[in-house]
């Protein structure tokens, strides 16, 4: 190839994410409206659903889901004795606030965790990590780290700094305007766990 032919070579498509084809179609539908929080929202959406799904692969064979491996793991973080009640164990955890005693019904069944009374609150329960619980923590937050590392491997180190301060900063904004209000100002009002309670597959 000559270098004039080089130079009319036409260049490579950049690869674009399944989020940017939304946003062209928004850009074709509403071009008076401006839709980079979309751009954003929509990746973070995307990104969660995507990663919570690789987690309950990576997490299956050692006889956890995600929900189960989050309580443990809250319990563990915790350090000894490895205990919470079980509003602190929602509030430390990734979970929503739904039916939280059944998720440490099922975990309890496996022998991960023991209740016992909470002795500042007659009414209260304590929820500890077992030995068993313990050790299985241990392996699966192993694991789950390892895999995250390979999942986010196309970051360089400053890229990970950069995104990690960025995300920060995002989700401070976020968390003290909910603190701020009992409510969010506008749309439907959302728990506090990863989802809202609206669909989970990323469209808007």
């Amino acid at each position: 190839m000559t270098r004039n032919q080089a130079r009319k070579a036409p260049a490579a498509m950049a690869e674009t994410d399944s989020i940017e084809d939304l946003l062209a179609e928004w850009q074709r539908e509403r071009a008076d409206l401006d839709s980079w929080p979309f751009a954003i929202f929509g990746r973070v959406w995307r990104l969660t659903a995507n990663l919570l799904g690789d987690a309950e692969r990576w997490l299956a064979p050692l006889g956890l889901t995600f929900e189960s491996f989050s309580l443990i793991v809250t319990l563990r973080r915790s350090g000894a004795p490895y205990e919470l009640n079980p509003t602190a164990l929602y509030r430390e955890s990734l979970l929503s606030s739904g039916a939280m005693t059944n998720r440490i019904d099922r975990v309890e069944a496996l022998g991960l965790v023991k209740r016992r009374p909470d002795p500042n609150d007659r009414r209260g329960t304590i929820v500890r990590l077992t030995p068993k619980g313990r050790k299985l923590a241990d392996r699966a937050i192993k694991i789950h780290f390892e895999a995250l590392a390979e999942e986010f491997a196309c970051l360089g180190i400053a890229e990970r700094k950069s995104l990690s301060s960025l995300l920060s900063k995002l989700l401070l904004s976020v968390e003290k305007r909910r603190n701020s209000s009992s409510r969010p100002r506008s749309g439907p009002r959302l728990r506090r766990g990863i989802y809202p309670e609206s669909s989970r597959d990323g469209h808007s």
